[in-house]
């Protein structure tokens, strides 16, 4: 008995620390659809990427130098804005530099923060200290230099420091500068912001506006709304932004109007701050880049955690690894990230001066087909992948999701049943059991009718029998009072 006890004791340890690791390690993990944002219940998955290799000693370039940005181009090779080092990189997968990018538009580049590699070849610079944004030819010649746009609308305050740049296929430029997204056109000429949170409504401040004094007014801080810290142009043309000040809907994909159309939900976790002295505070996530691959598959980095979150276009998570430390696969300040067309991820490390390439496993490619494949309607290739996916984690509740849809599709919904059962999808269930039921009356209508006026049928003959009952009762009671 007591070895059994210490076997079941034992076991319960392993299990316990591989769900810690999971969280603050490199293992990946999802997180039970039951559990709140402040008491999440991890569930472990098996590996989603691993560690291919770790670029940091860049032979005669040196050492980067707090780097700001990473951009993977067309080609595949990487840009990087070393910020401190004053110049920009471009180097292959494995780290080897190509090039060394130190001047631009006839001066030397001054803390670049962003890079940009358009499809024609064409290099933009947010040469931030110079506060301009230069922009170079693919043999690094000159083409031309932007710098704060001559617009009323900007005020004499405004500083031209932008920080990071894409290039949309309408021309227009769009650049990130503080939290706000502002938009130029090739000319120059300043297009307006871009994606504007809206400010909530406060009673207390509306108040102290209207029958404050006017010291109470000034001293009121103004609510500002929350800020982007980043942004990426999909290829669906749509512009993927992350706000780093807010609780819900983080991640934004704005059209071209700025209109939000990714669901309004939470994204991240909150989880307790493991540094010394810090047991009780908690960590809300701070996302710092965000990516979107040519499927759809959506990458986010939390500069707080370390943590790297991978969603759908339903706003799905699909994994999440990494984490805080100095070993392979985790980090101390990631501050940008990007994918390359292999699936390839790159995170690049504002402290440790380094880019951590990460490889796709076999199990996540499984789960990329799948979705990609729901997601252009091509349904039953997608079951294939779904199920392939479970044949390795047969708990991943994303797959037994996408399963039940695709069952719900074809109809069979008593299997869609099973299926949203093993993902604990409520909803789901609750909706195929409806259009079971429904399916059910449905199919089995004539029997349904006759049972139904077999079972009226035999009501109104016991109604009737009980009537004649008790008018009997009531007969024989009167009776029996008249012979008394």
């Amino acid at each position: 008995m007591k070895k059994k006890v210490l076997l079941l004791s034992l076991a319960f340890l392993l299990l316990w620390a591989q769900t810690a690791q999971a969280v603050v390690g490199m293992d990946a993990f999802v997180v039970d659809p039951d559990s709140t944002n402040t008491e999440n219940n991890f569930v472990p998955i098996p590996a989603a990427y691993e560690v291919y290799d770790t670029i940091k000693n860049l032979g005669e370039a040196g050492f980067m130098n707090h780097p700001e940005d990473l951009f993977v181009a067309p080609d595949d090779t990487l840009y990087v804005a070393d910020g401190e080092n004053n110049r920009v990189l471009q180097m292959t997968r494995e780290g080897h530099v190509l090039r060394e990018i130190t001047e631009g538009g006839g001066a030397k580049l001054k803390k670049p923060r962003g890079v940009y590699v358009h499809a024609d070849g064409s290099i933009w610079i947010a040469d931030t200290g110079n506060l301009r944004i230069v922009t170079l030819n693919a043999d690094l010649s000159d083409r031309k230099v932007y710098v704060k746009p001559d617009s009323s609308l900007l005020g004499s305050n405004f500083t031209f420091d932008v920080q990071k740049i894409f290039v949309a296929n309408t021309g227009y430029i769009y650049a990130l500068k503080g939290a706000n997204l502002i938009a130029l056109d090739e000319g120059n000429n300043f297009r307006g912001y871009l994606g504007a949170d809206k400010v909530e409504f406060s009673l207390s401040r509306f108040l102290i506006r209207l029958f404050g004094s006017k010291s109470q007014i000034e001293r009121t801080v103004k609510q500002e709304p929350a800020s982007y810290s980043n942004f990426f142009i999909g290829a669906d043309n749509m512009i993927y932004g992350i706000l780093s000040n807010k609780n819900t809907a983080q991640i934004r994909k704005l059209n071209s109007v700025g209109t939000n159309t990714y669901p309004e939900q939470t994204y991240g976790f909150i989880l307790p701050d493991r540094s010394a002295g810090a047991t009780t505070k908690l960590l809300e996530p701070t996302f710092a880049d965000v990516t979107v691959e040519a499927n759809g598959i959506i990458t986010v980095v939390d500069r707080g955690t370390g943590l790297i979150y991978q969603y759908d276009q339903d706003g799905n998570l699909l994994c999440c690894f990494g984490g805080l430390g100095d070993t392979g696969g985790l980090f101390q300040i990631p501050i940008s990230i990007d994918a390359d067309s292999e699936g390839y991820l790159y995170v690049l490390d504002y402290q440790n001066n380094e880019i951590t390439v990460f490889k796709p496993t076999h199990f996540i490619q499984l789960v990329h087909q799948a979705v990609t494949l729901h997601g252009e309607g091509r349904y039953q290739e997608a079951l294939v992948y779904w199920q392939q996916a479970l044949e390795i984690d047969s708990n991943y509740a994303l797959a037994h999701r996408g399963v039940a849809k695709i069952l719900g599709k074809q109809e069979d919904w008593e299997s869609a049943l099973r299926s949203y059962e093993l993902a604990s999808d409520k909803e789901g269930y609750s909706e195929a059991f409806a259009e079971y039921r429904h399916e059910y009356f449905r199919q089995h209508f004539l029997l349904v009718v006759v049972l139904v006026v077999a079972v009226a049928f035999i009501a109104v003959k016991l109604l009737s029998l009980a009537k004649k009952k008790a008018d009997q009762w009531a007969d024989d009671v009167q009776m029996g009072r008249g012979l008394k």
